[in-house]
């Protein structure tokens, strides 16, 4: 079977782009004295988990279902190849610049970017210790945890589906009912904002919307073309919405942490449908300079706040405008070599799952140790 087992689609890579770029303006904005820049680009990383689930969902459903069924070897050697490159090489910089940019930095929250549990570090640290984890330079870890925990609990999820008599129906009430569930726990949940805001099972709903989709189109494959007149305009109308929020949207105001981010993966949903149609924002979204920082988001998401970080401490003298510019450029020059000296090349190559997972052991334990040598 080929490697390339989804269609690719540029749209999304496009939308990606969309979303990193309102994340990064959130976070430029708001370090450089324009909290009102991007007050709700936070969205993006809700966006990012919407189409992460389906993605990935699609991927699984299209493995499971082929002859020889799914090689959960294989699947996870790719994300390893994908993932863990660059989140290795960020927290490999980031102890070693600790010293000079974040003093207060410790080894748990090295071990929490290394092993993928930061959203339930920075939770169980509680409020005292907020600043050093969210705002530390591992930060953006807390959503890429919160994705590699989704997709061990979809593994396992494909897995025993597969061994029902209907398979496909079996995931989709998991899916369903894990979506209906996570809302809940959103609703119902007491506890501090962050909890909501970094916990997997609060934040669930937006990765399973993503899943919902991916079914839908696996069981129906025409429906994009029979709603096609209805989608074009729907998905139009989803990025308005998207837009709006972004510009708007304080930060994780009571409503969005209390069922909105389910509401908003809807949205987010029906936009990722939209685009995989042809029509005029999926020509939009699909331009080459669009589609190019699209491919880079994943470098720059990991990137840009130890960037801005550093900026911040380096320059001062800086009008808060020019400030946004230089922290955003700089960001996405940063990711750009991360993107092209570290993710592709290590992306790239051809190895066995079993030396994959021995270079894997070796690098994390590597990384571990001169965490605890270093903070």
């Amino acid at each position: 079977m080929s490697d390339r087992t989804i269609a690719y689609q540029p749209a999304l890579d496009g939308l990606r782009a969309l979303a990193v770029i309102a994340v990064v303006l959130y976070h430029a904005g708001a370090t450089s004295g324009l909290p009102g820049l991007a007050p709700g680009g936070f969205l993006g990383v809700s966006v990012f988990f919407t189409l992460s689930g389906f993605l990935v969902t699609t991927l699984l459903i299209r493995l499971s279902s082929s002859p020889s069924g799914l090689d959960i070897q294989r699947f996870w050697t790719r994300r390893v190849k994908r993932l863990v490159p660059v989140s290795l090489t960020m927290v490999v910089l980031a102890v070693l610049l600790s010293s000079r940019y974040w003093a207060g930095m410790q080894a748990g929250d090295a071990a929490a970017g290394i092993f993928g549990y930061t959203n339930w570090h920075v939770i169980g640290s509680g409020e005292d210790a907020l600043l050093r984890t969210i705002v530390g330079p591992l930060g953006p870890f807390w959503s890429l945890a919160v994705e590699e925990q989704f997709y061990v609990l979809l593994t396992v999820a494909v897995l025993l589906a597969w061994r029902t008599a209907r398979p496909i129906r079996t995931l989709t009430i998991v899916v369903v009912s894990g979506w209906l569930v996570s809302v809940a726990v959103q609703i119902v949940t007491a506890g501090p904002q962050f909890r909501l805001e970094f916990g997997t099972d609060a934040r669930g709903a937006e990765l399973l919307a993503g899943c919902g989709l991916a079914l839908l189109l696996h069981v129906r494959p025409t429906v994009l073309i029979d709603r096609a007149k209805l989608l074009a305009p729907a998905g139009a109308a989803s990025l308005g919405i998207l837009v709006v929020l972004a510009a708007t949207t304080d930060y994780d105001p009571p409503w969005l942490l209390r069922g909105g981010y389910g509401a908003v993966s809807l949205v987010s949903a029906v936009l990722v449908a939209s685009l995989m149609i042809p029509g005029p924002l999926t020509r939009a979204l699909s331009t080459p300079p669009v589609v190019a920082v699209g491919r880079l988001s994943y470098s720059w998401y990991v990137i840009h706040w130890p960037v801005i970080l550093i900026v911040n401490r380096e320059i001062d003298t800086l009008d808060r405008w020019a400030l946004v510019g230089v922290k955003v450029a700089a960001s996405l020059a940063a990711a750009f070599v991360l993107h092209h000296a570290v993710e592709q090349p290590l992306r790239r190559v051809d190895a066995a799952p079993s030396k994959v997972g021995a270079v894997w052991a070796g690098s994390t334990v590597a990384a571990l140790l001169l965490a605890l040598a270093m903070l």
